[in-house]
């Protein structure tokens, strides 16, 4: 009768480590995961003074792309560390090969912890392009033809590129002992799916939190923007994209621009085409399909001024025939140097806005002027 009230100790001490773990408190020397609500190819765990990344592969979702272990750069090395690539954070001395980082980067007010750029040409961002004029930025060139000699002497603390299932062009860099973010964020397929990686690049420039708070809001403007929109009954039918050569590429309904024309209350032409990616049409049976669309959608490049419908039906004859070309809706983003890249795949809710403002503008509020989205004029 005696050892009871020890049994009885001890059950009521593991009740309360249980209870601990279950309310989110990681006990010594155990990882603990941190949500990821959106991202599907992104996972990351907090241990003991780091915190471990891991990037599923895109291209075959049963493998790892890549495993980073992020540690303060004024810690000790924990002694146990997971498997990956260690990287000492914020990082100080990056090459970027990727305009939508840079661009993401100095929205956390980390554009001095970039000191080298790849494709450096796109990326529009003044104070960045003073800076590798200047010297004071080195310019590696292009990532077609990555310079490896260039870069162990320049010595980065991490390289940000885009990953490719395909590596050649940086594959050397894989070996040289710098660390390589093969990012992957470009091939999530959903438009909060993409912005959530941003929680990771923040913890790379120590700008986590800012980072947790700027996707809290974007998730936030996103959702209320969405459901402004999704119990009107009427949905106009969109098309999107144009011909190229002898194709014209459909965007999947799974895709991104699938979805937020979904979510921005449109009824898209080719919800039967499941992929989520983009997928080589003949243009007769994309001009079959989309005859009488409501809206017609396109991204268009001209240096001087703004497309036209001109334009269009000189590129192609077959233009003419659509619905949305003879009344007049067709809306188009001139990529001729924009910041669209840049900017809308870390700020999806920008270019919802611009969605529902083409599909349903009496939701969105008077005077609201897209800086993308421009209805193309005769």
């Amino acid at each position: 009768m005696k050892r009871y009230p020890y049994i009885f100790l001890l059950m009521l001490s593991l009740l309360v480590v249980v209870s601990c773990r279950q309310g989110g408190q990681k006990a010594a020397g155990e990882e603990q995961d941190i949500e990821m609500r959106y991202a599907t190819l992104l996972r990351m765990k907090e241990g003991d003074g780091y915190v471990a990344a891991e990037f599923l592969n895109p291209w075959d979702s049963t493998r790892v792309l890549h495993r980073y272990v992020l540690v303060p750069r004024d810690a000790e090395l924990p002694a146990k560390l997971p498997e990956g690539d260690v990287i000492r954070t914020p990082l100080r001395k990056m090459l970027v090969y990727v305009s939508v980082h840079s661009s993401l980067f100095n929205e956390l007010g980390a554009l001095d912890a970039i000191g080298a750029v790849g494709d450096g040409q796109y990326m529009y961002i003044d104070r960045l392009q003073a800076d590798i004029k200047s010297g004071k930025v080195l310019d590696c060139g292009t990532s077609n033809a990555i310079n490896v000699e260039q870069i162990i002497d320049f010595d980065p603390d991490a390289v940000i590129i885009s990953a490719m299932e395909d590596n050649n062009s940086y594959a050397k860099l894989l070996n040289v002992g710098i660390p390589v973010v093969e990012c992957a964020d470009y091939m999530e397929t959903g438009p909060l799916q993409r912005a959530e990686w941003m929680r990771f690049y923040g913890l790379l420039v120590g700008k986590g939190a800012q980072a947790d708070s700027l996707f809290a809001a974007i998730e936030h403007d996103y959702n209320s923007l969405k459901d402004k929109v999704k119990d009107i009954p009427h949905k106009p039918t969109v098309l999107d994209g144009k011909k190229l050569n002898s194709s014209w590429y459909v965007a999947g309904a799974a895709s991104t621009t699938g979805q937020m024309i979904t979510d921005a209350g449109g009824q898209y032409v080719f919800l039967d085409e499941t992929s989520n990616g983009s997928v080589p049409y003949s243009p007769e049976v994309v001009l079959d399909r989309g005859i009488d669309a409501d809206i017609w959608m396109l991204k268009y490049y001209k240096e001087e001024g703004e497309p036209m419908l001109s334009d269009l039906s000189s590129d192609w004859t077959g233009y003419t025939r659509l619905k949305a070309y003879r009344e007049k809706r067709v809306y188009s983003v001139n990529l001729s140097h924009t910041d669209f890249y840049m900017v809308t795949p870390f700020h999806p809710e920008v270019l919802l806005k611009e969605y529902i403002h083409i599909c349903h503008p009496e939701v969105v509020e008077p005077g609201f002027i897209p800086t993308y989205y421009k209805r193309i004029e005769e």
